[in-house]
């Protein structure tokens, strides 16, 4: 009994280490029950969930009974822990406060049993039975959500393009999901983006850019021409006395709506990436990501293989999404070969087959040439909608995609 408690007072510190050297990476997991901590580590930990900061001095000034040199002490126990190495510290601790709990059960039962029964079988079927009962509470409760989610008693958590014909097509689309948008480099793609991001804060949802070809100036003089009609060149100098009441009017607006945008075009990694997406996940609940694009993103822990670190940052990626419950929507280029087919397919997303896999949308832009005023969206993958091709009208001069105009019905 005494190295098991000396096993989870080590796991405890370790545990605290671990946040403290790496908070950022682990943020996600400062949901842990605490209150199972020592009273001191408990402390600590609930400092450190309330200030959602890893600083010793900030949670040294929450804490009434732990120093911020017990802080400091704690924090160079571990110099590097990455996520499967914290989840180990959890998962051994979560083991040994499991069989503290069954321990005085199983003591009753052998008590009752004596001879009936080997110790060994006692554990193997009370094990078993929380098993089960932990998987039918987990289905019980997504059941449970559906239903309500069916019957309009529980709001759906649900994103939409905002584009008439497109949504019509798809329905819509679930908030823990990936999209792709594949284009060649001069069919719009990156306008199509921001065009599907204006769509969202206009209709006040949070939005973050990671933008690897643009920088924020850049951006925001596109999203401020598509919304006053002027032309985007014209932004670039001083604005003429009659068009500046429209400017200044979606100055005006653009300013009201910026606490729902965030743009980044100094994230390079993704490891920046992920750490930037928990942060405003968890800080400021923004749902919807977009990454113009994909294959200018470094993956340092595969540095020679664009092919298999492409893959790699799919399927982190993919897991972040589900994880997080966000939609990450991912820009990327269509291999060369694709130049040479009249019909682009999602088989043509440049350097790996993951993207298309793990994603649970993949929409193709083509149009006929640069000078073509329609654009093409295809539609080639759908999990919970159907595929089909939608065009769009492309106003070249405001940056602007808008759906085409509807026709009238005949009498």
């Amino acid at each position: 009994m005494k190295d098991r408690w000396e096993e989870k007072e080590r796991l405890e510190r370790q545990i605290i280490a671990a946040l403290l050297m790496d908070y950022d990476g682990l943020i996600d997991f400062l949901d842990i029950p605490f209150e199972e901590f020592k009273s001191d580590y408990a402390e600590i930990l609930k400092a450190m969930k309330e200030s959602w900061t890893s600083d010793p001095t900030v949670i040294a000034t929450k804490c009434r009974h732990v120093s911020i040199d017990e802080i400091r002490d704690i924090s160079t126990e571990i110099l590097a822990c990455n996520q499967s190495d914290f989840l180990v510290f959890v998962e051994s601790l979560q083991d040994i406060l499991t069989k503290e709990k069954l321990s005085s059960k199983i003591y009753d039962l052998w008590l009752k049993l004596k001879s009936w029964l080997p110790i060994t079988d006692i554990y193997e079927e009370i094990n078993k039975l929380k098993s089960e009962w932990e998987v039918k509470q987990d289905l019980k409760t997504a059941l449970t959500e559906l239903y309500e989610e069916i019957t309009w008693e529980r709001e759906v958590k649900i994103v939409k393009t905002w584009y008439r014909d497109i949504d019509n097509l798809i329905g819509w689309f679930e908030a823990n999901q990936i999209v792709v948008i594949g284009a060649r480099p001069w069919v719009w793609k990156s306008m199509f983006a921001i065009n599907l991001i204006n769509n969202n804060i206009l209709a006040w949802e949070k939005v973050a850019l990671f933008s690897l070809e643009m920088d924020n100036k850049q951006i925001l003089r596109r999203l401020l021409a598509m919304n006053s009609w002027v032309w985007v060149w014209k932004l670039k100098e001083k604005v003429e006395w009659e068009m500046w009441e429209k400017v200044w009017k979606w100055f005006s607006r653009l300013w009201d709506q910026l606490e729902n945008l965030r743009i980044f075009d100094n994230v390079h990694t993704i490891w920046e990436v992920e750490r930037e997406i928990r942060k405003l996940k968890h800080q400021q609940w923004v749902s919807i990501f977009y990454l113009d694009y994909l294959q200018l993103i470094r993956n340092p822990s595969i540095k020679w293989n664009p092919i298999e670190a492409l893959t790699d940052m799919s399927q982190r990626l993919k897991q972040l999404a589900l994880q997080l419950w966000v939609t990450i929507v991912e820009l990327s280029q269509l291999n060369r070969e694709s130049d040479k087919s009249a019909v682009k397919r999602a088989s043509q997303l440049r350097w790996s087959w993951s993207i298309e896999q793990d994603a649970d949308m993949v929409r193709i832009l083509d149009k006929e040439d640069e000078t073509w005023n329609k654009i093409q969206v295809s539609i080639q993958k759908c999990r919970d909608g159907r595929i089909g091709d939608v065009e769009l009208m492309q106003m070249s001069d405001i940056m602007k995609i808008s759906d085409l105009p509807t026709k009238p019905k005949p009498f």
